[in-house]
């Protein structure tokens, strides 16, 4: 029988210490602590009430923790202990950390009937508190013993839940072939008890039954897994509408999508193995080409769409699609052709984008605005086209060129916004150096230079002294209703020209040691 109860219960070794006024004996509190749990709960009550005195007192909290756990209020009993640990000498921790493997056990215990994963929680933290005792005094006969106690207690526990949940397993092994529900739970329980086995392999590496259990129940758990993965795999795919766009109708891969993180499961498990292996492949080269298909059906939605915005929301969505593919296979070739040509599009529209907002920005000369942001827009729209096609020298040139354009009338805007002009309210000045800082910036971000820093420190200074002036008479830009000079690119909006961005990819995340969702779903207790 575990000896915890008998060594827990010890307080501090003074017979008495004075905590605030009178001092506190010891002696009928232990007294009291070992005549049982009623009892018990005097001694806390009255220790409880000296803490609150000195509620830091690591002594004080260490003979509260021995009271509570006595009186059977373990989770108050690891309270008081944890902040034995952040004020108490090396002594006191050592002697905290073994009361709190003791607790921990305790608390497992109680939780043993309803909640088993709680208590084989519990008592793996128990096992860590006698752990962290014995690193720092090997010869520790009392953390040793319970250690032991606890160990064999624990990897006990584990072996029999696993037993279970490996049994349910071989009863379900011949319904888990026609009903995939039924597979679906086979694979739960053989998870349960390869998790539970591998536990108990590890709490003590000594274990011949943990060893074998976990060994026995990876090969069953991969094979449960691939038979599940290659039925899904070789599903067949449908087409899936969208009630929302019943344009763009989908390819529905949730299935194959299902049985490839099956498959890759099963290859985590039994890496190498043949059949897994090609089932994989296989699976794989199904998504590459679903997600192709799917590309190209949006590609041929986009040659009829007239409308230069809506055809670059389609052929990113279409990218999307290819990239997916490229995910699950890199040297698939219809993907890589089919990304080509989506790119080539792409850089076409941006390319057609930007000569149409370069010519419009020639007819706003006297607008200075909304020149700089329609050069702003083209030069962008630009970029984006080369980056798509890197090696068109075309496309760096009007780049440059737009650029160029852009830099003047940014530079003749923060001119003109830095004149003031006739019966200016303080209010409009504010705005009006507002929209000059904001042009300076822009091209100190195209073309840094000396003039511009100088330029854009005076506008800087002008425009904290006007607001430290509408500071002390209480007024703020924007407060009053008077009207304000617009910034670049805050007057006039350009309808149907698009600033496009490139797309964001979606790329999957980490998701734990699993990637299928039958794998990933919570475990029953058992």
């Amino acid at each position: 029988m575990i000896i915890v109860a008998l060594w827990f219960l010890a307080f501090s070794t003074d017979a008495c210490f004075r905590i605030s006024g009178a001092p506190i004996a010891l002696d009928p509190l232990q007294q009291l602590v070992i005549d049982g749990e009623i009892t018990a709960g005097s001694a806390m009550a009255q220790l409880t009430r000296e803490l609150e005195k000195s509620p830091d007192d690591p002594r004080l909290l260490y003979n509260h923790a021995v009271a509570a756990y006595a009186a059977g209020r373990w989770d108050e009993a690891l309270i008081s202990l944890d902040r034995v640990e952040s004020r108490g000498s090396r002594k006191q921790i050592r002697k905290a950390r073994f009361q709190q493997g003791n607790t921990e056990y305790r608390l497992g215990l109680a939780a043993r009937k309803s909640n088993l994963d709680e208590t084989i929680s519990h008592w793996k933290q128990s096992l860590d508190h006698y752990r962290s005792v014995l690193k720092e005094v090997p010869q520790d006969a009392r953390s040793n013993t319970n250690f032991v106690v606890v160990q064999k207690m624990l990897v006990d526990l584990l072996v029999e839940a696993a037993k279970k949940s490996e049994q349910a397993a071989i009863q379900q092994q011949e319904a888990a072939r026609r009903s995939d529900p039924v597979a679906a739970q086979q694979i739960q329980n053989l998870r349960n008890a390869h998790e539970k086995f591998d536990d108990a392999r590890q709490s003590d590496p000594q274990s011949q039954e943990g060893k074998e259990g976990e060994m026995r129940t990876r090969e069953s758990l991969a094979r449960a897994l691939a038979r599940a993965g290659l039925k899904r795999v070789n599903a067949p795919l449908s087409l899936r509408s969208n009630p929302r766009e019943p344009s763009l109708p989908s390819i529905n891969t949730e299935a194959v999508q299902e049985g490839v993180g099956m498959l890759e499961d099963a290859n985590q498990l039994k890496p190498n193995d043949p059949e897994i292996q090609k089932g994989l492949e296989q699976g794989k080269a199904k998504l590459a080409d679903a997600h192709t298909a799917q590309a190209r059906t949006l590609m041929a939605l986009e040659e009829r769409i007239p409308i230069p915005k809506e055809k670059l929301a389609i052929l990113r969505m279409a990218k999307e699609s290819v990239q997916k593919a490229l995910d699950q296979v890199p040297q698939h070739r219809p993907a890589q052709e089919t990304l080509e040509e989506i790119n080539r599009r792409l850089a076409d529209i941006h390319e057609e984008q930007g000569d149409l907002l370069a010519e419009l920005s020639n007819q706003q000369k006297q607008n200075l605005e909304n020149q700089a942001m329609m050069l702003s827009q083209a030069l962008e729209n630009f970029q984006q086209a080369g980056e798509l096609k890197p090696k068109e020298q075309r496309l760096q040139k009007k780049a440059g060129e737009t650029q160029q354009k852009l830099e003047s009338a940014l530079e003749k805007l923060a001119e003109k916004l830095m004149k003031p002009g006739e019966n200016e309210s303080g209010e409009q000045q504010a705005a009006r150096l507002e929209g000059a800082q904001q042009a300076l910036n822009e091209l100190m971000g195209l073309h840094p230079s000396e003039k511009t820093g100088k330029m854009a420190q005076q506008v800087g200074e002008q425009l904290d002294q006007i607001r430290q002036q509408l500071a002390q008479s209480g007024k703020m830009p924007g407060q009053t209703g008077d009207p304000q000079m617009p910034g670049p690119g805050q007057q006039m909006m350009v309808q149907g020209l698009p600033t496009d961005a490139p797309p964001k990819l979606n790329t999957p995340g980490q998701k734990g040691p699993w990637s299928s969702p039958t794998m990933l779903r919570s475990l029953r207790d058992y």
